[in-house]
């Protein structure tokens, strides 16, 4: 090192140590591999200076110049091994060593400039020196070999190891030859998963590489002897079939017209060029398979003239095809008239002995088709000419020059091009993995397939690589931007084009499906490798590709493999891109927040609001009544009512904040109704194991109701929308279970699903097979749920229900109601129990945020660890969910110390939570579990025998559900099977505790219920079965005691009763279950109580309110015979909203309080312990079904009716007419309008619009029965004949009066009263009224009124009634009088008459 340093005389301390440096990294790092060179460390440290000085005087740099004052050493420049550089950089950085500062920032500058958001490359001082080289040449390692790298890639070598690089333009006289670099760029690999063996990063040679030995440069790009050569017009004939030719060798010539990128298969790298005749349109078809020839790849350029030496003539095998074949032996050169010769072909066969199998004149074989290999030089195509390619819908080739803006997919080979086209390289191997391809660097594509307006989601124009197309880059970016590799090995995207043979279209349409598959559900829920798993079978992109291909209209035509030896070397070229195919996507999956958004704008946009209102209705609407029609409507929107249809997907969870049931991805949330797919059952979904599971949904129904708030004054206005003063909407979807469709559960199972009739006889074994494939939530769930206690009420007892509000604010005592939902003092929360507060978590689940939701292995083996222990219930009931008082009576940071109540001292101020109570009973006692996971079938049941004993008590208990526990509320119905899971901590006693540090013993023991329990956190549920299939399953059949048994618990659960049951006059209960489908749903504004303000702010902070002060009153039909109907009103003050509950719809309601109006009428109210499930989802056929499908009766049929709203039809006679009343009232206030003014007395009415309205009563019969009809507007017009024409001017006739009361006088109704007898109006109606075209027979459309029957606990049907005739009294019995609401009036039909008649006969 001294002698070394010593030849540069006298040097300054900085200088001696910057040689001392580059002599130490020449020994240790050079030297070892420079082994070819026969060098000592000192002579090849004076080399690398020399060639340093050589680089500095080529581009004028002062430095390691010697001059008077001394030597200038590139000081602030140090030498870095490849191992150093891979494991210190980090970011991408480039090495200038010939630039000055002033240069860099003027680049800097001007990179900058050509893309927004991108910063240039960072320098760094560093020198870079080493052995350029493809492996070739080097033995590989056992190791090496197992990772064994695709050929035709450059490296970097010295002795601590190998670093990839990329260049411009290689001469194949660099390899194996000492290189120092003067300008480069490092790219490291960001990503985790190194490519190609152990690389971080790879080297970009921004300039050529100077040679540390430049006399070792051998050979020349020029031949030194004259070449014998055939011309492609020639040496084409040698591939034709006639030919046999052994391996004799030849030299061929010609202009290089396509460069086909680099193959890499079953382990063999080659690539294939093509040779074009300088005169005719023949080409040469060359293969390079030679290791050591590979690197002709970087250095062949499109459209120069080329010899190619010592090649002979193969076939290739399993084809037909036969081309030259580089040897090993071979070289190429440029094209220079003066070295070569040409040869016929005639005398290379004589020179080469070669045979002909057939004798026949030689003969060209001339090119077929369109073979763009053919052109003698490249038409390069502008931005313009592309733009202006497609005139036709044909298949167009270009070969184009741009720069790379944007990296759209690297894993899917997509690019952008100068921020206007696309480049998809998917369809050909970059066996370099892309290096290079990053925003910045400019490009040159050759022999690309041109398409446009593919997919809307891409760039309008798309450039398409082939295996026949070649990209080549020609200037390395210059931005920091990091390198992401592609790969087709492990590659989704790749599996999935080759496998279906995709075109670009369904493609790109795969492509965007993935993309949002990712960006919705990772990392937050999924991991990316999950959805980016190479499995097209299993993994959850191949699975749902299988089911768009099952359900949907997606046929992909069968085609053949792609043959690569076709695609490339066929006269007529064939390839999946040549073929432009009109796009036909099968489907859309959009991210939850888009649907919402796109669902909400077609509601609005398609919403007419005349179309929600009866045409016969909405003309005699007053204000009040028009608003409140329009206040709620829905609409029900399908798959395929999208285009294309859409299917959804999310991760479906459990809402604690609202309770409800949710679809869930990274941009929001989306309401559930699931129905249960157990139709003999009729029970309400229940199964936990969907719980966090990523599903997909193909037949759904999406249901917007929308929420307006208006001030129409009357129809006329209804398109202006100056009268909407606000509108909501509230979107779900609703489905079947049986249509959820699970693409990723969890890692453990949470369901045995085992207990159905058609199962095994064993429990064990099917719980066995079903945990394999079912998730386990008990291990994964990390939610704290809120404690709480609450009273409960067991049983029926009480008919009087409390009001909503009482329930939440009552003071005092415990009510005596077992069902009663009443409010106590309870202490709840989670700092009550000193539990610690979670943080912030994401709105819809239990996870933090910023945390994904899916559980580490580590987690889930530490839950198996701790073990669990479990108890069976059968849930009997379940109460509303509603705000509750849930921290009445209790000091602030007080500890409950007994049941006695005295630290019920101070009333706190009441804190109106979301909760609600179930009852159940205890099946067996407690188990303890080692491993949660190791739970099989019901052990619970078969090793407890004390349930087979007759004189088994069950245990009664109460669960309480508040805070995040609400989120088990849809799946917590009367009927199911539950295992509660708690920790193995709390040992089996968590579940036979009172709890009594929660609630007063008095309180428990007022309830008659021995157990409380609330719902801890950290507790789990897990939904078994029903009563009914445990009863059913065969297990239970070998069991005598044990079916015995649960015979005797499903008598807990509530009866479902009929509607007619529940309107007949017998029925006493209190509290009814039964079911029924929606018939009819309106709005009504119930009374606002002003000091429960509070109450509504809570509940639009929980977002469970419904928008507006409205309440509900449901008209229900018997599901057997939708004729007889049964009204419910639901009051949302205190109740979170219910979804689901639309006309046409199959629903249970449980408990609803039944109550008798004063007119005898039944109906019933939704109260704190009732609760509703869904059973089918809406049809609108049904409801028009059950309008039109009236059952005909007659009247004497409505005598011995019991209950009433009964609906049907009768063919009568009208007798004649009671009276009319006919007005024009004010649409505000209803009073009467005179000559278009208001005549309110109170005050000046605002309002000016006047509607017209019409009441009529007459008297109708049809032999069995006289009853009278009430008709009201429309129906009064029907009813009097009168046609739409002299129904307006009856109406304008009336409007100077304002105001008409007819009445029949006398017994034939023809007597007017006297001061009636002079008004023209009155004589025109009495005329009419009196008149055969009114009386006349009718088919009447009825509701059937009880209001005239005698009350409840009279059974006299008939009453006894005197009629006098002259001097003669007659007494006879007579039905009471019957009421009916006409519904509808048409004209009778005379066959139906005819019927009747007969029928009268036959009875």
């Amino acid at each position: 090192m001294e002698e070394f340093v010593s030849e540069f005389g006298e040097l300054s301390n900085a200088d001696v140590e910057w040689l001392q440096n580059l002599y130490r990294f020449t020994e240790e790092n050079i030297l070892p591999v420079a082994v070819d060179c026969d060098v000592t460390c000192k002579e090849l440290s004076s080399c690398l200076f020399q060639c340093l000085c050589r680089i500095c005087h080529n581009h004028s740099n002062t430095c390691c110049y010697r001059r008077k004052d001394g030597l200038i050493l590139p000081l602030s420049y140090r030498f870095i091994s490849l191992e150093e550089l891979q494991s210190q950089q980090k970011t991408p950085c480039c090495s200038q060593l010939t630039w000055s500062t002033r240069q860099f920032k003027q680049w800097t500058v001007h990179k900058e400039s050509l893309l927004m958001n991108h910063k240039a490359l960072s320098r760094t001082n560093l020198l870079l020196c080493g052995i350029l080289t493809d492996k070739t040449s080097i033995t590989p390692s056992a190791e090496e070999r197992q990772e064994q790298h695709n050929g035709g890639i450059l490296y970097l070598q010295d002795k601590s190891g190998f670093i990839p690089c990329e260049v411009i333009k290689l001469d194949a006289r660099w390899l194996g030859q000492l290189v120092l670099l003067p300008s480069w760029s490092y790219i490291p690999l960001t990503a985790v998963r190194r490519l190609g063996g152990t690389e971080a990063g790879y080297l970009e040679i921004i300039e050529a590489p100077f040679l540390v030995f430049p006399k070792l440069l051998v050979g020349s790009l020029l031949a030194s002897n004259t070449l014998n050569v055939l011309l492609p017009e020639s040496a084409i004939h040698l591939l034709d079939k006639g030919f046999y030719c052994p391996k004799v060798k030849m030299n061929i010539a010609g202009e290089l017209g396509c460069l086909c990128s680099l193959i890499h298969i079953r382990g063999k790298t080659f690539f294939f060029f093509f040779l074009n005749s300088f005169e005719t349109e023949d080409s040469l078809p060359v293969l390079v398979q030679v290791p050591a020839k590979l690197m002709w790849h970087h250095c062949l350029e499109v459209s120069k003239q080329y010899v190619i030496t010592k090649v002979f003539i193969s076939s290739l095998q399993g084809t037909n095809y036969k081309v030259f074949v580089v040897s090993s032996s071979s070289d190429f050169y440029q094209y220079d008239v003066g070295s070569v010769k040409e040869q016929t072909l005639a005398e290379f066969m004589n020179i080469s002995h070669m045979k002909q199998t057939f004798k026949s004149e030689l003969t060209s074989l001339a090119c077929k088709e369109e073979s763009f290999q053919n052109r003698s030089s490249v038409d390069w195509s502008t931005q313009h000419t592309v733009e202006e390619m497609f005139k036709s819908r044909e298949s167009k080739i270009c070969s184009y020059r741009g720069m790379i803006s944007k990296v759209l997919n690297v894993a899917a080979g997509l690019y952008e091009l100068d921020g206007k086209f696309g480049l998809c390289v998917a369809y050909q191997q970059l066996v370099n993995y892309g290096r290079g391809l990053r925003p910045g660097a400019q490009v040159e594509i050759h022999d690309a397939h041109v398409h446009q307006k593919v997919y809307e989601h891409f760039p309008h124009i798309m450039l398409c690589c082939c295996l026949r197309s070649t990209l080549v880059i020609t200037e390395f970016s210059g931005f920091s931007t990091e390198f992401q590799p592609f790969s087709s090995s492990g590659n989704l995207y790749i599996s999935l084009l080759f496998k279906y043979n995709l075109d670009l279209p369904n493609y790109l349409w795969v492509v965007h499906i993935i993309e949002t598959f990712t960006q919705r559900f990772c990392p937050r829920f999924l991991r990316k490798q999950n959805v980016l798993m190479c499995d097209t079978e299993s993994g959850i992109i191949g699975m749902f590709l299988n089911s768009v291909l099952k359900y949907t209209s997606w046929k992909l035509v069968a085609k053949s493999a792609r043959n690569i030896y076709q695609e490339i070397l066929a006269q007529s070229h064939q390839c999946p891109l040549k073929e432009i195919s009109q796009p036909n996507f099968p489907c859309q999956s959009i991210s939850l927040s888009e649907l919402l958004s796109l669902t909400e704008e077609r509601a609005w946009r398609s919403l007419h609001m005349s179309s929600l209102l009866p045409d016969d209705e909405i003309k005699y609407l007053i204000a009040q009544q028009l608003n409140s029609k329009l206040a709620w409507s829905f609409e029900v929107s399908k798959p395929e009512d999208f285009q294309p249809q859409m299917i959804l997907h999310g991760i479906f969870q459990a809402n604690y904040r609202t309770g409800r049931l949710q679809l869930l991805d990274t941009s929001g949330t989306l309401d559930c109704v699931v129905l249960a797919s157990n139709e003999v059952n009729q029970i309400a979904f229940s199964d936990t194991s969907y719980l966090d599971c990523l599903v997909q949904l193909q037949k759904y129904q999406l249901v917007i109701e929308r929420f307006i708030h208006s001030e129409f004054p009357s129809s006329k206005q209804l398109d202006d929308p100056r009268f909407i003063k606000e509108k909501h909407t509230r979107i779900y979807v609703q489905f079947c279970a049986a249509d959820l469709q699970v693409l990723k559960r969890r890692a453990v199972s949470t369901r045995p699903k085992l207990l159905i009739p058609a199962l095994s006889s064993t429990l064990s074994t099917s719980a066995r097979t079903a945990a394999r494939s079912s998730c386990n939530e008990a291990c994964k769930n990390d939610e704290l749920n809120s404690i709480t206690s609450n009273q409960h009420q067991d049983g029926p007892s009480l008919p009087k229900m409390p009001r909503l509000e009482e329930v939440v604010l009552q003071e005092g005592h415990v009510g005596e109601s077992r069902r009663t939902v009443c409010s106590h003092p309870l202490w709840t929360g989670d700092e009550a129990v000193g539990i610690p507060g979670q943080g912030e978590r994401l709105p819809g689940t239990g996870t933090p945020a910023g945390r994904s939701t899916a559980c580490t292995s580590q987690r889930r083996k530490e839950t198996r660890n701790v073990g669990c222990v479990t108890q069976l219930i059968v849930v009997t009931h379940k109460d509303a969910l509603m705000l509750r008082n849930c921290q009445y009576g209790r000091n602030e940071g007080c500890e409950h110390t007994n049941g006695s109540g005295e630290a019920f001292v101070k009333k706190a101020k009441p804190k109106l939570r979301l909760a609600f109570q179930a009852s159940a009973v205890h099946i067996g006692s407690p188990r303890e579990w080692e491993d949660e996971s190791k739970i099989e079938g019901l052990p619970e049941l078969e090793a407890d025998p004390s349930l087979c004993s007759e004189h088994n008590n069950r245990t009664q208990v109460l669960l309480n559900f508040v805070g995040k526990a609400v989120k088990w509320y849809h799946l917590i119905n009367p009927g199911g099977v539950y295992r509660l899971i708690a920790s193995k901590q709390l040992g089996t006693s968590a579940f036979e505790q009172r709890n009594s540090t929660t609630i007063p013993e008095k309180a428990l023991q007022s309830l008659n219920c021995p157990l409380f329990l609330s719902f801890q956190p950290g507790w789990n549920l897990q939904y078994i079965s029903t009563v009914s299939c445990l009863h059913r399953s065969q297990l239970f059949k070998n069991l005598i005691n044990l079916s015995a048994y649960f015979e005797n618990l499903a008598s807990e659960i509530t009866h479902l009763c009929t509607i007619q049951e529940v309107l007949s006059c017998s029925f006493s209960a209190p509290l009814v279950s039964f079911t029924g489908i929606i018939l009819e749903r309106i709005c009504y504004n119930p009374n606002i109580r002003a000091n429960f303000a509070a109450v509504i702010t809570d509940k639009n902070a929980q977002g469970i309110s419904v928008p507006g002060d409205w309440g509900l009153k449901l008209t229900v039909g018997d599901v057997q015979n939708t004729t007889i109907v049964l009204h419910i009103y639901i009051d949302f003050m205190m109740l979170s909203y219910i979804l689901g509950i639309l006309p046409g719809t199959v629903v249970t309601f449980h408990s609803l309080e039944r109550v008798t109006s004063r007119h005898n009428n039944v109906y019933c109210k939704y109260v704190p312990s009732s609760s509703v499930s869904m059973l089918e989802n809406p049809s609108p056929e049904a409801v028009r079904s059950a309008s039109a499908d009236l059952p005909l009766l007659y009247l004497g049929n409505l005598i011995s009716v019991q209950g009433n709203h009964l609906q049907g039809i009768v063919c009568c006679h009208v007798v004649n007419i009671h009276w009319l009343k006919l007005q024009w009232v004010c649409s505000l206030c209803c009073s009467i309008v005179k000559q278009g003014k208001c005549t309110r007395s109170s005050g000046p009415c605002p309002s000016a619009v006047a509607i017209f309205r019409a009441n009529a009563s007459a008297t109708v019969e049809d032999g069995t029965a006289v009853a009278r009809v009430y008709c009201k507007d429309k129906q009064v017009a029907d009813l009097l004949a009168l046609g739409p024409i002299d129904w307006e001017r009856l109406q304008h006739h009336i409007g100077p009066q304002g105001e008409v009361y007819f009445q029949c006088q006398g017994r034939t109704g023809y007597e007017l009263h006297e001061e009636n007898t002079e008004d023209i109006l009155m004589q025109y109606l009495g005329v009419v009224c009196t008149s055969t075209i009114v009386c006349r027979s009718i088919q009447l459309a009825f509701r059937f009124e009880s209001r005239s029957k005698s009350k409840i606990g009279q059974n006299e049907t008939f009453q006894l009634r005197t009629f006098s005739c002259g001097d003669h009294q007659y007494m006879t019995k007579m039905t009471p009088a019957l009421s009916l609401t006409c519904l509808d009036i048409k004209e009778v039909d005379y066959r139906k008459l005819c019927h009747l008649a007969n029928d009268r006969l036959i009875q």
